[in-house]
């Protein structure tokens, strides 16, 4: 109510009041204002229209500065807060940036608001019962790598990347052990291998570093016990080794086509040989130490049977 409002009104009133009692409004005023009333009431209203001034003009103070440091955070590119939520039109948590125990987290959710995906120190994905199915993080050497999860939370499959290059992929039974593995090397080499429960490889194959292709079956301490390969020479090889991993016996197809097995010690030479040539005729011969034949047994060209000694 304004102070010229106010005094409009005690005009108004000496009048009714005068019209009413017969007398005028000069002697009536004169008695309410020995009274003090209009007078009081007067001074309280500019006192509160004073504070009311002095209320909205720091309001407006405060919200000047408040927009101030707006524009001022905004123009330098910086807002500072320890977390942003982001909600639909039913008010719903849909999306959380905030401050987590690795660094900083965005955490993004469904019509429900559970929680689907968690973007931090890696990108982790979760199912509707909140049980991670999907990561993809960094290791602490730089290297990425994927793991995919079952429903109870243990690790089924992997990828991953090391830092030299090489790219693998692991698959883990139930107990989160791994059994089968996909790994490429630094020269092109590619290996499929298959674990036992005590994590040793039993099974491989593909192409070793000189993209010769091999398969290798290994004994329950992981040690090569059998190898068939073809060589870049085009000679195929079947090699099978003893329990201390040393190749016992060479059977294979020599590239002049010779079909031959061979035997070697400890020492991995050769002492002794079967063959058969093209034409059909076999061959047995017996080395020594060095490597010389000492004797041979053999048909001759009528199919007579030969035997030559070295004395």
């Amino acid at each position: 109510m304004s102070i010229n409002w106010l005094r409009a009104l005690r005009s108004l009133l000496l009048l009714g009041l005068s019209c009413v009692a017969g007398v005028g409004a000069q002697p009536l005023e004169e008695g309410l204002a020995e009274q003090g009333i209009l007078e009081e009431l007067l001074a309280r209203q500019e006192r509160q229209e004073r504070a009311v001034y002095w209320v909205g003009l720091a309001s407006g103070m405060a919200l000047l500065i408040s927009l101030g440091l707006v524009v001022l955070r905004w123009r330098l590119g910086t807002v500072q807060a320890r977390r942003f939520v982001l909600r639909d039109a039913k008010r719903q948590l849909v999306a959380q940036l905030a401050v987590g125990y690795n660094g900083g987290e965005l955490e993004l959710r469904d019509a429900e608001g559970e929680i689907m995906a968690v973007l931090g120190d890696g990108l982790r994905l979760r199912d509707r019962e909140g049980q991670v199915r999907a990561a993809l993080r960094l290791g602490g050497d730089g290297a990425p790598f994927l793991e995919l999860y079952d429903e109870r939370g243990e690790v089924r499959t992997g990828l991953s990347l090391s830092e030299d290059g090489a790219g693998s992929l692991a698959f883990y039974d139930e107990t989160g052990r791994p059994r089968a593995g996909l790994g490429s090397g630094q020269t092109g080499a590619m290996r499929l291998s298959f674990l036992d429960a005590a994590g040793h490889v039993r099974w491989q194959s593909g192409l070793e570093d000189d993209e010769i292709p091999a398969l290798k079956l290994c004994d329950s301490e992981g040690r090569p016990r059998a190898s068939f390969k073809v060589r870049a020479d085009g000679m195929t090889l079947l090699e099978m080794n003893d329990q201390n991993g040393l190749v016992r016996m060479v059977v294979g197809v020599l590239d002049e086509g010779l079909a031959w097995i061979g035997l070697l010690d400890e020492e991995q030479r050769f002492r002794a040989g079967l063959g058969a040539r093209r034409d059909g005729r076999p061959r047995l011969d017996f080395y020594d130490e060095e490597g010389e034949t000492r004797a041979s047994l053999y048909l001759d060209d009528h199919g007579r049977p030969k035997l030559e000694l070295d004395q």
